[in-house]
């Protein structure tokens, strides 16, 4: 086997063990489909009842990514959010269970919004930038994906 061909298979098997140690809880960016949003996780109880509240806009491209202990109909609501939202309900086999656009709420009865099933993983991203469908695969990296 030529040099290049050993070393240019040694690197690529390097990266796969990198990516193989990769928690959720440490994703840097999510693919769904072929769109690739760079995250911030919200692991904690804290972190995830906070979301993105009190927050005047979120970067374009970006999102917040929940990580659920198990696998559950959790609830979302739009109390004290400053901008509409797209939220992607993701399961446990990492396929999109569901999505809904949602605006923020004015007063403090916002109505809750829940999941079509039991799922593991939200993202929350900018209102209408979501192009993909229930079935799609998701994915995650820890580091930055060079094409996004």
């Amino acid at each position: 086997m030529p040099a290049w061909l050993f070393a240019a298979l040694l690197g690529t098997l390097g990266e796969a063990r990198a990516e193989a140690g990769c928690t959720v809880e440490q994703a840097r960016q999510i693919q769904i489909g072929a769109q690739i949003f760079n995250v911030e996780v919200a692991a904690s109880v804290d972190a995830r009842a906070r979301g993105l509240s009190g927050r005047s806009a979120l970067k374009q491209g970006s999102g917040l990514w929940f990580v659920f202990p198990a696998a559950d109909t959790y609830g979302f609501w739009m109390h004290d959010m400053h901008f509409p939202i797209d939220l992607i309900w993701v399961g446990p086999e990492l396929k999109v269970a569901g999505a809904i656009s949602l605006q923020p709420c004015a007063d403090q009865d916002c109505p809750v919004h829940y999941p079509p099933r039991r799922v593991t993983y939200v993202l929350e991203i900018n209102a209408g930038t979501f192009a993909g469908k229930p079935g799609d695969p998701v994915a995650w990296r820890c580091a930055p994906d060079d094409r996004n």
